[in-house]
């Protein structure tokens, strides 16, 4: 199929007619012939008159195009060849062929963009955008979230346009792009508002995001509506949520606060009653950190451990308990300990392909060398761990490692006389 003619089936007869011979740099006195006036040329062009069968074959051969091409009825063929390239890509997905699916359905969205059919295009992002995530491209992922979000025709089916807000939040959050995801999330809400499951999920998911630019009290208010939420849906698992991430939000101001106590254990109890367990590791894993902050060394260890028991070091989660159980290291001074623990981050990280755990991994080398007045080789992690969140753009975690840098030297420095 020559360049030219990309993008025309989804012209009307008279425009193909007419870009076809303008592609070939032809006169409507060229497509003229006997009983075809130049200005019957003109009105098939302008849409004004149906051509008969013979014209038709007149036009094909002069064109040097088949029939069904210059009447379109090649479009839907090439559709159903798009759909099936799309189906292969989401078939590799399905079998965890993520690269292979990767390719095969970046062909097909390439496809569908070229002979603009929306529908297609919108559909295959969905699928692509997903299978970019999973493979640890996620700015990518983010682009063709966005490219199937603006490519939804106008009558699009509600639940497709659903799922569509969702994922590029989702992608989103993966970029570390928290307050757009937060937006998207949000949107999502309101195109479902009688459904109170996309609720309190977005709801969630909104505080997340808070939480992750560090907007401790925003994502506390946004907790307590999906508070609501969870309690007119009574389902134990979003209840169970709800209070893990209620207490995160003093947690992740070091704050041991009597609430926090109170927070895990319902969420704890929620959790067994909804049968979810990774809610219930999540939150022995949060009633260790609030024993490491309250100080309670031995009580927050066996925490911790207990929850990476549930866990495997494939996973995020397992990565992150591990963060928490260096710091509880270095607050004991076990220093071989905690530099193990350290090393198994970085494994983590390699393992996940996941950069902010490698920031994080740097961050907590620093601390250990800080709390062993090592300053030089902490200067030295603490600029690796700027460089990991600034790339990653987790401005977050900047603003955290720059004020644990700043609290130790305030700390170290003598003070005024």
């Amino acid at each position: 199929m020559r360049k030219a003619e990309v993008g025309q089936l989804h012209q009307t007869l008279g425009e193909r007619v007419k870009t076809l011979r303008l592609s070939q740099g032809l006169t409507q006195e060229n497509l003229a012939g006997p009983g075809l006036p130049v200005q019957v040329i003109a009105l098939i062009e302008a849409n004004q008159c149906d051509p008969p069968q013979e014209w038709l074959r007149h036009f094909a051969q002069v064109l040097g195009v088949d029939m069904g091409w210059l009447t379109g009825a090649h479009e839907a063929d090439l559709k159903r060849a798009a759909w099936s390239l799309a189906k292969a890509g989401m078939d590799a997905m399905e079998a965890g062929q993520v690269e292979n699916a990767v390719h095969i359905l970046r062909q097909a969205s390439d496809f569908a963009r070229d002979y603009g059919w929306r529908d297609v295009e919108a559909e295959v992002g969905l699928c692509l955008s997903r299978s970019l995530q999973m493979s640890g491209q996620v700015s990518q992922a983010v682009d063709y979230s966005f490219r199937s979000l603006l490519a939804l025709p106008a009558e699009t089916d509600h639940a497709v346009r659903l799922k569509m807000l969702i994922l590029t939040g989702n992608a989103l959050f993966a970029a570390n792009n928290f307050s757009a995801a937060s937006l998207l999330y949000d949107r999502a809400r309101h195109e479902a508002p009688e459904d109170l499951v996309v609720a309190v999920k977005m709801l969630l998911n909104a505080a997340v995001c808070q939480l992750n630019l560090g907007e401790f009290e925003a994502a506390r208010q946004t907790l307590l509506q999906a508070r609501e939420v969870a309690e007119t849906l009574q389902e134990p698992r979003w209840l169970a949520w709800v209070f893990i991430d209620l207490a995160v939000c003093d947690l992740g101001r070091h704050k041991s606060l009597p609430r926090v106590q109170d927070y895990l254990d319902m969420a704890r109890q929620f959790a067994l009653d909804g049968d979810d367990s990774a809610a219930y590791t999540a939150a022995i894993h949060n009633q260790g950190e609030y024993y490491l902050y309250g100080g309670r060394w031995a009580e927050a260890e066996r925490c911790m451990a207990d929850a990476l028991s549930y866990l495997t070091d494939d996973n995020f989660v397992y990565a992150i308990i591990l963060d928490d159980l260096a710091e509880l290291y270095i607050h004991r001074r076990f220093w071989r300990k905690a530099q193990q623990v350290i090393e198994k981050m970085f494994h983590a990280a390699r393992k996940i392909e996941n950069r902010r755990i490698d920031g994080l991994a740097f961050r907590r080398r620093m601390q250990w060398h800080l709390a062993r007045n090592q300053p030089d080789e902490a200067h030295e992690n603490f600029l690796r761990a700027l460089r990991v969140f600034n790339e990653i753009g987790h401005g977050f975690l900047v603003r955290q490692t720059l004020d644990m840098w700043e609290s130790h030297h305030s700390l170290s420095s003598p003070q005024d006389q």
